[in-house]
């Protein structure tokens, strides 16, 4: 074949080749620039062939060179698109305030929507709803450290109940037994940990019990356990009422009781009410665990969280008792995101700088109007980053560990923190970056300056805002003398000639 012939078409197609990249390149290009942009880039390539290519013959080097031309086409094509994102939408949008904001209340829509369908977060959320009763102490043996084991017996507890007391107004005791449980839906009894309890039992708390059901005076009332409610009855909402027959015993199910940080020890799946004294003639039962409401005497001489308490028995004899405020052991996850909310903003100024470098190099300075609506947009967007870190801190702590484990709060802990610490770095740093007229982010950086000359003149980027109101100077290296980044405030001129230039 000709050897001419053969460099014509390799010539054809690649232009063939560049002008399809072209083609390309303009669908990333919005519609309505579309057709100006293809014509300026193809006049360009145009006179790029014309320069590059020889006049006969056919060279590698310059086809290489024109097709790397063609290829800049793609970045370009995407930065304009960055800035006229949607087609036919306002150019204002894009790095706005209200964009910023929209971003983050839907990132908060997201965690919100994930904490509804959790199951484990909604549990915690609704018991977060019950606070138990305050006033209310805890009283175990002094030698006992360990308040998770009963060491107060039936004739204790009678003997408490039947003597005139100034210091409290209400007791209650429970002790709990493993009983076997025959349930109707299960094919095999199961074994249970059941807690006889006074009635009293839950009023004292005030805890309320869902899903009750009026009782006849024939069978003990049984409550059950939220977990147990949940697990052998499948959370079925007519569970009041029905007859549970255990080992030793049979009953009726009075109720529900809500999952909740009280977390009485040991842990019972079902509560079984039994009369006072019948509890107090149990004298040779098991040692139980005692639950008793400071009067307002007690609650007046109440100092501190553990109180010592020594009562003579009937043959003269001391016994040593303490009495710790039951209050403690509850944990709120609201109080552990508190917490986690003012160790965060404790420990920012030691990760960022929190100034927002307010210099100025001239007179046209935001009125107090926009200075209000900078600090206002900064606040609005910290307070949507704590909730952020709220919800989903709720989400990884509650979304697959049991929420009576105790890592439940240490991981919601942990997340609040991390979340709330880096989300209020990240809300200072792109403040600094948003112009203090118009609010939205700088952009364009350019290098100015050389770092020969950083102790001479000025050395580091520049970014100006796109509104026409402002430039920022960010130093390469801070020094005595230009330390912070630095906003100046362009003339009124700058605005009609930036207003200009965006229209066109």
């Amino acid at each position: 074949m000709n050897p001419r012939r053969v460099d014509l078409l390799l010539a054809s197609g690649f232009h063939a080749l560049d002008c399809s990249l072209l083609s390309a390149s303009a669908r990333l290009v919005p519609t309505f620039q579309r057709p100006e942009w293809l014509h300026e880039w193809r006049s360009e390539l145009w006179h790029v062939r014309r320069e590059c290519l020889p006049c006969c013959g056919f060279s590698w080097e310059a086809e290489r060179e024109v097709t790397a031309f063609c290829l800049g086409s793609i970045p370009d094509a995407l930065c304009l698109r960055r800035h006229f994102r949607v087609s036919g939408a306002s150019p204002a949008v894009h790095g706005s305030a209200a964009q910023c904001v929209l971003w983050l209340a839907t990132l908060l829509a997201i965690c919100a929507v994930l904490a509804r369908l959790l199951p484990g977060v909604q549990t915690e959320l609704e018991s977060a709803r019950y606070h138990v009763r305050p006033g209310l102490l805890f009283i175990h043996d002094a030698a006992s450290a360990n308040i998770s084991i009963p060491t107060i017996s039936p004739a204790q507890f009678a003997d408490w109940r039947t003597t005139r007391q100034r210091s409290f107004d209400a007791f209650a005791y429970y002790r709990t037994l493993r009983d076997t449980a025959f349930l109707p839906s299960a094919h095999q009894p199961t074994t249970w940990t059941i807690a006889h309890s006074t009635p009293n039992l839950f009023a004292l708390l005030g805890l309320p019990v869902t899903l009750a059901a009026p009782m006849p005076g024939d069978l003990p009332a049984i409550v059950l356990s939220h977990r147990a409610w949940v697990r052998d009855f499948r959370s079925d909402p007519r569970v009041a009422g029905r007859i549970l027959r255990l080992s030793r015993v049979t009953g009726r199910i009075a109720g529900v009781i809500p999952e909740g940080p009280w977390r009485l020890p040991d842990d019972p799946d079902a509560w079984l009410m039994e009369p006072s004294s019948q509890m107090a003639a149990a004298s040779s039962a098991a040692p139980g665990f005692l639950l008793a409401h400071l009067s307002p005497f007690g609650q007046a001489e109440m100092i501190g969280q553990s109180v010592p308490i020594t009562v003579q028995g009937p043959s003269d004899s001391d016994s040593d008792l303490a009495g710790v405020s039951f209050c403690p052991q509850s944990e709120d996850p609201w109080s552990t995101f508190k917490f986690a909310l003012f160790l965060a903003l404790l420990a920012l100024p030691a990760v960022t700088s929190v100034t927002l470098s307010e210099s100025s190099f001239s007179a046209h300075r935001p009125g107090f109007k926009r200075r209000l609506a900078r600090w206002l947009f900064l606040a609005a967007k910290m307070g949507v980053i704590a909730a952020i870190g709220c919800y989903a801190s709720l989400d990884l702590a509650f979304s697959r560990v049991d929420i009576a484990s105790p890592w439940a709060p240490f991981v919601q802990l942990v997340a609040s923190f991390v979340i709330c610490l880096f989300g209020f770095r990240w809300a200072v740093a792109d403040q600094r970056q948003r112009c203090p007229v118009c609010l939205r982010r700088v952009t364009h950086p350019a290098r100015v300056g050389i770092a020969s000359r950083t102790f001479l003149g000025w050395n580091g980027t520049e970014m100006v805002c796109l509104g026409g109101h402002t430039l920022l100077h960010v130093p390469s290296l801070p020094t005595s003398w230009f330390g912070a980044p630095r906003w100046l405030y362009l003339d009124h001129s700058w605005d009609f000639l930036f207003a200009n230039n965006t229209a066109a």
